[in-house]
């Protein structure tokens, strides 16, 4: 057993011991609760517990952990469309594209046009560049929900990257619309308004997003992209801090104005 597998086993093993009820710390505290002294069967830990130890696992960087616990809890109960959608994005976000791929389509084999599935694919295929397919996915889901949030975001990321900004822009404010305080959906359109040309509206938008206490290190990036195109390079520098060391930012800045530059900012 390598030294992960044995973290893993350990892991899983500590959850189950977790999930006893009970448990006291005398011995005739046990005796008293269980006087037929029955042998006590330790619990495997269910979907909920897998999940959180999943997610924590791979905010803390321990890939290999939160991919078992994904897969456990897809393994244990395959109905469920979404436990196998957190599958595949945990392995799509670990690189292991293909293998998500064949999660994803034995997850459709049993809910065809699942919306769940049809996104999570719609994500898949922005992430290997396949930005006619991935709208494609938005577009048959949003056929049946027309306001699903998601949905919109990821059509306007699809449009993005086909040049379509103006498209983007409208679907990223009907996003907003059902899901005004998403920071996310604001950073996207923000974005939009970047790779158009419009890096005054970028920085408008960006400025407040970028004061609030817990927002994601790209707000700021981004901002300091949109502060370098409308000619505030030392705000840029003030934001960036040392990573700006080597940085020609009056370069970055001048290729968002006047026309759409080739490459997207941060997402």
């Amino acid at each position: 057993m390598t030294v992960k597998q044995c973290a893993t086993h350990h892991l899983a093993a500590l959850l189950a011991a977790l999930a006893v009820l009970g448990a006291c710390s005398r011995g005739e505290s046990v005796q008293r609760f269980t006087p037929q002294r029955e042998p006590v069967t330790l619990r495997t830990p269910d979907t909920g517990s897998r999940l959180r130890v999943a997610q924590a696992a791979e905010s803390s960087g321990q890939t290999d952990v939160a991919l078992s616990m994904y897969g456990a809890a897809a393994a244990a109960e395959p109905g469920r469309p979404e436990l196998q959608a957190a599958f595949a994005g945990a392995l799509a976000r670990a690189g292991n594209v293909a293998e998500a791929e064949e999660v994803l389509q034995r997850a459709l084999a049993r809910s065809p046009g699942d919306p769940v599935l049809m996104l999570t694919i719609g994500r898949l295929r922005l992430r290997t560049g396949a930005a006619e397919e991935a709208l494609a996915q938005f577009d048959h889901v949003l056929a049946r929900s027309p306001r699903l949030a998601p949905a919109l975001d990821g059509r306007g990321v699809a449009l993005d990257l086909l040049g379509r900004h103006a498209e983007a822009q409208a679907s990223y404010r009907a996003a907003l619309v059902e899901s005004p305080g998403s920071v996310n959906l604001a950073n996207n359109l923000a974005i939009s308004l970047l790779l158009d040309g419009r890096a005054e509206e970028a920085r408008a938008m960006l400025e407040p997003l970028a004061r609030r206490g817990t927002v994601p290190a790209r707000v700021r990036t981004n901002l300091a992209v949109a502060r370098a195109a409308t000619g505030d390079e030392a705000g840029a520098r003030t934001l960036l801090g040392e990573q700006a060391n080597g940085l020609d930012l009056r370069a970055i800045g001048a290729g968002f104005v006047g026309a759409a530059p080739m490459a997207a900012a941060s997402r």
